[in-house]
């Protein structure tokens, strides 16, 4: 970064870095979220390689999320010190407090068991806020904390979890807090209002603690989002009383309208909303929507 303490920053191109490189087996469930945490530290999110049932070519027997085979990172959320170079590249380091040091496991791993956990973010008082992408039923919202297990593919949110062996696989029962190794999401949601309804959601986008003053009520509550339904259209959440989901209204926008990619939040707490026409990450479509009275 050249000029840091000027108007219009910008990126010196000379500055670049490669800190790791991670191989994965399919196109999708890749890399998603960088967040520095309030220890200065950087956490990585990485989804499970892809495929269906976290299975397959290049995934482990017991699936990436669970695999602690040395070297295997997908399906996990990484710790590391970008500073550092203890790592076995000498490019950055490893927090001598990761879970997972001298013992089973990489020593970036920071927590595991996790599908595709492609947005995250720290909240004011450090609790990392992650949405993880279900596969057929169920989307999770967890926080993420040292050394957990967060039960993919032995679970898909709080229901067991069978991998059939068909990229098919299904929840067959509720199962909040057993087995007692893993941790269950703090919320989370079905993909339709009932059996036999249209599909209405499909992807757990997430999001930000509230922090703005542009929309009083809803101070204090995470706002996150869901991809994209049959109805072509992204969905607006908050967690409410209890963590329970429930829908929230774009002012001036309901329904959006447009798939939704993300969302960000500025320096004063506001909460934006990312989106374009068709969902990919190409073309000319994109919007970004501010929460709140438009200023």
């Amino acid at each position: 970064m050249s000029n840091p303490g000027s108007a219009n920053p910008a990126v010196d191109p000379a500055s670049v870095r490669v800190l790791m490189r991670i191989d994965k087996p399919q196109g999708n469930h890749n890399g998603g979220a960088l967040a520095f945490g309030p220890d200065r530290m950087l956490y990585i999110s990485l989804g499970d390689g892809g495929a269906g049932d976290d299975q397959g070519h290049g995934h482990a027997p017991e699936g990436n999320a669970q695999s602690l085979a040395p070297g295997n990172v997908l399906g996990k959320i990484l710790r590391i010190d970008p500073l550092g170079s203890n790592a076995a590249n000498g490019a950055y380091g490893i927090p001598a407090d990761n879970p997972f040091v001298a013992r089973d496991g990489a020593d970036e791993i920071y927590a595991y068991g996790l599908r595709n956990p492609f947005r995250m973010a720290f909240d004011a008082q450090g609790t990392l806020w992650v949405g993880d992408v279900g596969q057929n039923a169920v989307e999770e919202v967890n926080h993420i904390v040292s050394g957990g297990n967060y039960g993919w593919r032995i679970k898909e949110g709080s229901f067991l979890f069978d991998a059939n062996g068909t990229g098919g696989g299904f929840v067959y029962q509720a199962s909040p807090g057993a087995p007692a190794n893993l941790v269950d999401p703090v919320a989370e949601y079905d993909h339709a209002d009932g059996v036999g309804q249209p599909t209405l959601r499909r992807a757990a986008i997430g999001g930000y603690v509230y922090t703005g003053t542009s929309i009083p009520q809803l101070r204090g509550q995470y706002v996150f989002a869901d991809y994209i339904g049959d109805d072509g259209t992204g969905k607006l959440l908050t967690l409410g009383v209890r963590n329970q989901v429930e829908r929230l209204l774009a002012p001036r926008r309901d329904p959006l309208g447009m798939p939704v990619l993300g969302l960000a939040q500025d320096a004063a707490g506001e909460v934006y909303v990312l989106g374009n026409a068709d969902g990919t990450t190409q073309g000319n479509t994109g919007v970004v929507l501010r929460l709140g009275p438009q200023r």
